[in-house]
């Protein structure tokens, strides 16, 4: 097994990863989920976010560690194929894709066309899809180029964010905040769990770790920089929103309500562009560069057609692999699933791709391999291992509630996983046999 624990060179540094993480938590799901928590729980909304955040936050150290200590190119698929089961970590990479290209990218940019339709009248699907396209085309040039994009997003992103939090907080009323918890303790819990992805995402950037400058040192500081800052973005928006215009307005609807309410026209319009649409802008750009990585991990090891690992010769980006994000993601924006249930859809593949990753850190840590080096992370392993114990059966706990939120939505996502495990032993057949478990390989 290879790695470069100490690798200097590469394309991501610190601010990168910082922007790419915050790119994928705030993204379009906060914007459009916010309203449907709210529903949910009211304004406990706040207290929903903070559990969302603490079950993500077990799932992110452990994952940390593993990134710290394996930089590799699709590390949420490499780390379980490799120190638990190779058709596991199939499995569950085959999950996140139904979730993210059939729910997550749609939802994004759907929800970004619906924010322009509040400015000026246009079909929402018609900017999602210019949406797709703008991104597919600034990651054809590379990840140096897409990752100085999403670092301009970021700052604009959190100047807007700041924006609405500075003017929000004068605008709430207490008795907006009464009662705390609407939808009682299943509300709350159920809220915690549409939010779950919305704080999940920092732990993706794994999946570049071969791209990123010693990364060994810029994960884990990269995590704690991004996740305390997005939690406590997260817990004054959703204070703000209800506190200024109560749960009821909220309900179901995006934070353009709330911005109505005490934001001048003009900050109203920055806001819109420079906070939602840039989220949205940074979530969907850093689909694009992680999304391929899976694929050229997955025809590395023999389990998709080498052709999705394809490399432009002008660029040296996987052109096959992006234009197929592009196309199963433009062709589920298309389709009637509601947006509630997109959010839904986003969450399966998430909640479970946590799991054999926590329990490849859990390998790690009680097995030591011998390139394991313990001191490298700022934390004991045995704190680490407690947390991803505790991240499985929360995780799969969060599965089920949001399986009960869409049954028919999970029906679908589990019948595809189903395919996707009858192909891989298909396809395993079929491919060279391993002399040895797959390998954690660093970027070229």
């Amino acid at each position: 097994m290879s790695h470069e624990s100490g690798q200097e060179t590469g394309n991501v540094g610190l601010f990168d990863a910082v922007a790419i993480e915050v790119g994928l938590i705030v993204g379009g799901a906060l914007f459009s989920l916010t309203g449907v928590a709210v529903a949910l729980t009211g304004p406990g909304v706040v207290i929903a976010f903070a559990i969302a955040f603490s079950i993500a936050i077990l799932g992110l150290v452990p994952t940390a560690m593993l990134g710290s200590a394996y930089p590799t190119t699709g590390g949420n698929y490499r780390y379980p194929a490799r120190f638990v089961s190779p058709a596991l970590a199939f499995l569950a990479a085959w999950g996140l894709a139904i979730s993210m290209f059939g729910g997550g990218l749609p939802l994004y940019a759907l929800t970004a066309g619906q924010y322009v339709d509040a400015i000026v009248a246009v079909e929402p699907t018609l900017v999602g899809l210019a949406l797709l396209t703008g991104f597919f085309l600034v990651n054809l040039r590379g990840i140096r180029p897409a990752a100085q994009v999403q670092s301009i997003l970021f700052v604009a992103l959190v100047a807007a964010l700041g924006a609405f939090v500075v003017f929000g907080v004068p605008a709430v009323e207490a008795a907006n905040l009464r009662p705390t918890f609407t939808g009682g303790p299943v509300g709350l819990v159920t809220a915690a769990g549409v939010l779950y992805f919305v704080c999940l995402g920092a732990n993706f950037v794994v999946d570049i770790g071969g791209e990123v400058r010693d990364a060994t040192l810029t994960i884990p500081r990269s995590f704690a920089v991004s996740v305390p800052l997005v939690l406590g973005l997260y817990a004054l928006l959703g204070f703000v929103a209800v506190g200024s215009v109560g749960a009821e307005a909220m309900a179901g609807e995006t934070l353009a309500v709330a911005a109505e309410a005490f934001l001048p026209a003009s900050l109203r319009a920055a806001f819109v562009v420079g906070g939602a649409l840039f989220a949205i802008a940074t979530s969907v750009n850093a689909v694009f560069i992680i999304a391929p990585k899976y694929l050229e991990v997955l025809a590395a090891d023999g389990l998709i057609p080498s052709v999705f690992a394809r490399r432009n010769e002008r660029f040296g980006t996987n052109h096959w692999g992006l234009a197929l994000v592009y196309v199963l993601s433009a062709a589920a924006l298309v389709s009637p699933i509601p947006i509630d249930q997109l959010g839904s859809l986003l969450g399966f593949g998430g909640a479970f791709l946590v799991v054999p990753v926590m329990l490849a850190a859990i390998h790690v840590v009680r097995h030591r391999p011998p390139d394991f080096d313990s001191t490298a992370f700022p934390l004991s392993p045995r704190l680490v291992a407690g947390m991803a114990v505790l991240a499985i059966p929360l995780n799969l706990c969060l599965l089920v509630l949001l399986a009960t939120t869409a049954p028919r939505v999970f029906a679908g996502w589990l019948g595809l996983l189903v395919i996707g495990g009858v192909y891989y032993f298909a396809r395993s057949r079929y491919r060279p046999q391993q002399e040895s478990p797959p390998t954690l390989r660093p970027e070229p």
